[in-house]
Parts: C-alpha cells; sequence; structure tokens
C-alpha cells in the first residue's frame, strides 16, 4: 500500500534546497466506508454520485458525516541527504506573534473592556487629526466639533473604563484565582462537568488543594477545557535531521547516513550493527488521514481509536489495501492500548509489516506549526453542526492521551465564556448613558483646551484672539522621552495585578462570587453562548448603540448650537453607528480565518520553544509558567482580533468617511430649510407691507 500524506502548505515547511511532500505523489488508495450512513435524509439522494466522483474536500462537500471515505496518503521515499539539525521554517510575523508587545496586548485582553477602550481612544486620536485635516470650506466648524468629540471619547472612554469596569473584572477574576475551592459543588459541577467532586474533598469534607482535584477518568483536573495537547506537524523520515533521529526517533542511537543513502529506511543499519526498524522508537510516527467532512488531520499510531481502526481496515479490505491485512486484535493490548506495531499481526498470524518510508514524524526540531493531538474519534459540535475530531488535554499520564474533549465541555467551556463576558461587560454597559452624558459635557472644554477653538457663539469674540507666534508654540512644546529598565514590563505587571488583586479580593466576595454562582446569570451565559459569532462582537456593538443615541439625544437637546449644526452632528451620530456596525460584522468574520491561522502558529511557537526546552533538559520553570497562561492568551488572540477591528471601523474608518457624508447631507437639508424659512420670511414681510399700507391708506382717509 502506497500512503501519500498531505498537510495544510506543506512546501511552507521546508527550506528551499528541499522538496516538499506536496510535490512527490505515489499511487493513492481511497477507504471505501459504507457502514456509516449519512445523517441529514436530502443527503441520501446524492450519495450514490458522490461516491462515484472523485473526492473533493470543497465547499460543496457534507460537513455532518460521522465516518466517511478515508484517504491516507503519504509519500514513499528512499534516504536522501539527511542534513545534521533541523530548521525550523520562519514565517512572516513570527517576531511580532512572539514580541513583548504583542503578548502584553494579550494579557490585557483579559481585561476586554479595558482593552476596547484603549484601541479605541488611540482608534479616537487618529480620527480626530484626520477629520481636521479633510479639505472643507463651508463645514470648518463641524469638522472641529466632530474631531473634538472623537477626542473626548476616547480619553473619556477609556479613563472611565479604568475606572469602572476594570474593579468589577478584577472582583470576578480573583475568585477564579483565589476562591474556586469555596465554589458549591453545584457551581463547580455548572462550570465544569468533567469534574469528579469526590476528589475534591478530604475525608473530613474539607476541600483538597485544587491541585490534588481529579477528573472524572482519574486524570489531574484542568480548568482551561479546551487547552489541549499540541504535537509538532508531521514530517516524512527523508525530510527531517539527524537530530531527531538522535533525540527523538533513536534516543542516542547513531546511524552513518551517508553510507545508507538509496535503501529504503526498513533496511538501514545503524552502526552498532542494529536495524532502524527494530531501534526506532514508535511514540512519535504517525500518518495524515483526509476524512470526507472532516480536516486534514494527523493521528500517531499510539494513539488510533479503535472503532476508527475498525472502520478503516474494514475499508481498506475492500479496496485491497494491505491495511485491509491487519488484525485489528494485534493492535491492542487488554487495556485498550496500542501496543509496538512490530507485533502487529496479519489476519494469518505473521508480523504485519509498516513501511517506514511512508511514515511522519513529529519532531519540534523540524517546525513550529502544531495540530492538536487526536485519536479518530469524533463529537457532534452542536452550535455548528458539524463532526469534529475529538482531542485532549494536556493531562495525560506517561504519554498517554490525557481527558478527552467532549461536546458536553466543550458546551460548558463556551457557557462560562459568556458568564464571565457578562461580568465583564455588565458594568460598562451600564455606566455607558452617564459616561456618554459626561463625554458631551466634555466637548466644550476639548473644544478649547485640546483644539484652541471655542464654541460657534463665541466666534465672533475668538476671531480678535492673536493667534500664538509660531516661535512661542515651538518653544511650549516638550520633549518626552520613555527610557524604561530592563524589567519595567515586569515591574508595572507585578503591581498591576497586586492592585488589582487587592481591589478584586474586596469586590469579588460582594460582586463575582454571588453572581458566578447565580443559576440565573448562568443560564443567561448559556443562552448568550449560543448565539452566532462571538459575544465581544455583540457586547461591543451593544455598547455603541447606547453610546450613540445619547450622543444624539444630547446633540438634538443641545440649546447652545443652532439648529443647523444638531441636524448635521446628528446625522453624523447615527450614520456613525449604523454603517460601522454592519462592516464591522462583516470584516471580522471575513478575517476570521487569517486570525485563527495566526493563532495556531502563535501556539506552536509557544508549544515548540517549550518542548525544546523539555527534550533538552533545560530549565523550562519560567516557560511552563508562561505556558500556563497560554490558553487565556489563545482566547484573548481572537478577542483582540474583534476588538481591534470593532474599534477601528467604529471610531476611526467610519466616522472619517461618513463625517464629509454627514457634512454634505447636513448642507442638503439645512439649505433646504433656509429655503423654506426665506419663503417664510418673504410672505411674512408682504403680508407686513400690505398690512403697513391698508393702515396708512385708512389715516389717510380719517385726515381728509
Amino acid at each position: 500500500m502506497n500512503i501519500h500524506t498531505t498537510t495544510q502548505d506543506l512546501k511552507s515547511l521546508v527550506q528551499p534546497h528541499q522538496l516538499s511532500t506536496n510535490y512527490v505523489s505515489s499511487k493513492d488508495f481511497r477507504l471505501k466506508n459504507y457502514s456509516e450512513q449519512m445523517l441529514m435524509p436530502k443527503l441520501s439522494a446524492e450519495k450514490a454520485d458522490f461516491y462515484s466522483s472523485s473526492i473533493s474536500f470543497g465547499a460543496k462537500m457534507p460537513k455532518n458525516l460521522k465516518n466517511g471515505k478515508k484517504i491516507i496518503k503519504a509519500v514513499n521515499k528512499k534516504v536522501g541527504d539527511i542534513k545534521k539539525e533541523g530548521v525550523p521554517e520562519v514565517k512572516k510575523g513570527d517576531s511580532f506573534r512572539t514580541s513583548s508587545f504583542f503578548n502584553g496586548a494579550l494579557n490585557v485582553t483579559d481585561y476586554e473592556t479595558l482593552a476596547t477602550a484603549l484601541v479605541a481612544a488611540v482608534a479616537c486620536g487618529f480620527r480626530a487629526s484626520t477629520i481636521m485635516a479633510l479639505p472643507t470650506k463651508q463645514n470648518k466648524e463641524d469638522n472641529r466639533y466632530a474631531a473634538s468629540h472623537a477626542a473626548a471619547s476616547g480619553i473619556v472612554g477609556f479613563i472611565t473604563a479604568f475606572a469602572l469596569t476594570a474593579p468589577f473584572k478584577a472582583g470576578s477574576n480573583y475568585v477564579m484565582k483565589h476562591m474556586k475551592k469555596e465554589l458549591s459543588e453545584k457551581t463547580l459541577k455548572k462550570l465544569y462537568p468533567h469534574i469528579d467532586l469526590n476528589s475534591i474533598k478530604n475525608a473530613d469534607g474539607t476541600r483538597k488543594e485544587i491541585k490534588e482535584w481529579k477528573d472524572i477518568v482519574g486524570n489531574k483536573f484542568v480548568d482551561a477545557m479546551k487547552k489541549s495537547e499540541q504535537l509538532p506537524l508531521i514530517r516524512n523520515l527523508a525530510d527531517v535531521s539527524e537530530q531527531t533521529f538522535n533525540k527523538v526517533l533513536l534516543k542516542g542511537k547513531e546511524v552513518d547516513w551517508a553510507a545508507q543513502k538509496g535503501k529504503s529506511f526498513n533496511d538501514v543499519v545503524l552502526k552498532d550493527g542494529s536495524k532502524l526498524y527494530d531501534r526506532i522508537d514508535m511514540s512519535n510516527l504517525g500518518i495524515f488521514v483526509e476524512e470526507e467532512g472532516m480536516n486534514k488531520a494527523q493521528i500517531m499510531l499510539k494513539d488510533f481509536d479503535k472503532n476508527f481502526m475498525q472502520n478503516m481496515i474494514k475499508d481498506a479490505k475492500e479496496a485491497k489495501s494491505k491495511w485491509g491485512d491487519l488484525d485489528i486484535n494485534s493492535m491492542y493490548d487488554k487495556n485498550g492500548e496500542v501496543v509496538d506495531f512490530r507485533h502487529w499481526k496479519d489476519v494469518k498470524g505473521k508480523q504485519w509489516k509498516l513501511d517506514l518510508d511512508e511514515i511522519g514524524v513529529s519532531s519540534p526540531y523540524e517546525t513550529c506549526d502544531y495540530k492538536p493531538r487526536i485519536s479518530g474519534r469524533k463529537r457532534l459540535d452542536t452550535k455548528e453542526n458539524i463532526y469534529k475530531y475529538c482531542s485532549y488535554q494536556e493531562n495525560g499520564i506517561n504519554g498517554k492521551l490525557g481527558t478527552e474533549i467532549t461536546n458536553e465541555m466543550a458546551e460548558a467551556d463556551a457557557a462560562n465564556d459568556g458568564l464571565f463576558k457578562t461580568l465583564t461587560w455588565a458594568p460598562d454597559l451600564l455606566f455607558r448613558i452617564p459616561v456618554a452624558a459626561l463625554t458631551v459635557a466634555l466637548i466644550p472644554w476639548s473644544l478649547k483646551n485640546l483644539f484652541n477653538i471655542q464654541k460657534s457663539s463665541a466666534k465672533k469674540n475668538a476671531e480678535n484672539v492673536k493667534a500664538p507666534d509660531k516661535t512661542e508654540a515651538d518653544n511650549n512644546k516638550k520633549s518626552v522621552s520613555f527610557k524604561g529598565k530592563e524589567q519595567s514590563g515586569n515591574f508595572v505587571k507585578k503591581y498591576w495585578e497586586k492592585l488589582m488583586d487587592a481591589v478584586g479580593e474586596f469586590l469579588g466576595k460582594l460582586y463575582g462570587k454571588p453572581l458566578i454562582e447565580s443559576p440565573t446569570l448562568q443560564k443567561l451565559s448559556e443562552n448568550l453562548s449560543k448565539l452566532p459569532g462571538n459575544l465581544t462582537q455583540h457586547m461591543t456593538a451593544f455598547g455603541s448603540l447606547i453610546t450613540s443615541s445619547v450622543y444624539m439625544q444630547q446633540t438634538l437637546t443641545n440649546k447652545e448650537l443652532d439648529p443647523d449644526r444638531r441636524r448635521t452632528l446628528a446625522i453624523n451620530q447615527g450614520l456613525c453607528f449604523v454603517v460601522p456596525t454592519a462592516a464591522a460584522y462583516t470584516v471580522d468574520k471575513v478575517i476570521n480565518g487569517w486570525v485563527k491561522k495566526n493563532e495556531y502558529r502563535y501556539s506552536g511557537q509557544y508549544q515548540h520553544i517549550i518542548d525544546i526546552a523539555k527534550d533538552e533538559g533545560k530549565d523550562a520553570k519560567e516557560i511552563a509558567k508562561e505556558a500556563a497562561t497560554l490558553s487565556k492568551k489563545l482566547k484573548g488572540f481572537r478577542t483582540l482580533a474583534s476588538i481591534t477591528v470593532f474599534a477601528l471601523i467604529y471610531r476611526y474608518f467610519t466616522p472619517v468617511i461618513m463625517t464629509p457624508v454627514a457634512n454634505w447631507f447636513g448642507d442638503k437639508l439645512n439649505a433646504k430649510k433656509a429655503e423654506q424659512k426665506a419663503q417664510e420670511i418673504a410672505l411674512e414681510t408682504e403680508h407686513t407691507a400690505k398690512e403697513i399700507s391698508i393702515n396708512e391708506n385708512k389715516e389717510s382717509k380719517q385726515v381728509a
């Protein structure tokens, strides 16, 4: 049997002088699986045509197949030029993703409202500058007001987010960091359906330390439920380095690769005279599998799910593939664990030979691209209504698979995310009306102090004010430079955490714990988690709706502005909610694939560092500490993307575009109003003139 390995863009995983496995092919074989039926009745009519056609993994592919046809592809390669050391590929953006700045931004996203306000403040600053620079003749005053409004909203938004919302978020964080032991058993089971409640108590009923808690399968309890174990992307044996063979596959055994060149890997002889086939460590060997309705996936030989293998062998037998000769009973021990492949038998009881030329190895020395560790088992994602491969938590013992991440756990994780987003955003949304009103009240101050202009009512007086001399202005400029110490970032982070813990301890008992344990809020969070899209988008949009409504109401009732300007600004504010909301949702959806790709790369880069440190026996204490926050950072990755998209579109692009549009529309409306008013004045003047003429005639007659 020939196996042809396919991955996602393998060309990017090799150096220029190497051949990608995408470009060397052998005969494919198809494992036809007729034992599982398609779930949706409407697909049944298409089944015959679908199976008779060539396999397609495009948009028309049914996404709800529990077990579709499987394709196992690999490249048959002999021993070639084996390089000394592995050189992981470098991709665009790698240095930025590992930078202190970017990681700091991901840490801040834990405080979503604060991060949103910070990005919005920066966007508002650019927006104010851009609006002021817009070419205009008749609407310069309107542009100044729009710019000052942008600056004021950015400044006040950040200050209020820091003062009014960060403490409440600190309260909920404090509960999960320091008070988790005190949560009721009912709440713990709701938050973590995989927890073993019997494992959290001592014999006397007191709570154990969290590090001693277990889950229902006996593994160490992990609260980051969807943090799965990640493995380096599989590479063909012919494409890896001596470093991988020595440290990962042969554990110190050496090979004279120059003398073995051109041989099959099955026939390679080590320097000690033993065969590579007999010495190679199976734990990091695996294959790539493509299956209808599923994403491409790599599976380690040691992780093969028994049910998956039964279907694969059955279909391989029908396809007259070598894998069809495999006796599945020889693959597993009495505990259901996969035994060493050298003990696998065929249906006649003879040794079943694995072709190493077609097998890949998962090694951190060769790549920074990682994939979740899977076994072929699947779960039905109820939100997306598609099957997904099950991944496993990073709590496996002695190289075994960790706790399977079930659909129940995935749903609970989404509900928990909704719960904590609600706790984070609720104070922000509740304070939106007074904050927006305060922002509007600060516009006159912004006009005077930020832009050195005054309201239209004082415009005539302002015209007589002498503009500051350029030399004087230059002399008043201050040059500010920040020269932090090497550890200044850690210093700020340390004291920020201390401050938030101090505030959180107080609000954790009064705000965090009661709401986290509230059945009503838990139910609300479950419902919110089922909404399409992510909650950060919805919370941001709802908050902007409140703010824009207040701005429009305040503008339309502002007696210090003339009616024409009130209408123009209100139109601007209304358009600056409706248009960017649609645009932000659209853009965020479009870039979702790009964000996920970067998120996987980010995760792989850090996992790569950790794996190398562990494999080389380096002190990985600090790295492991950082890795403990990786799950939170990965959630922050998607959140940061949404926050940035919404803030830039809401606070910069759309307002800048809509300001001249609103001005034009306002001018048209104002011109029409002015024309009507002029007509009314003309009619009134004409009427008055007639009355005067009549009165004069009456007086003349009386005198006569």
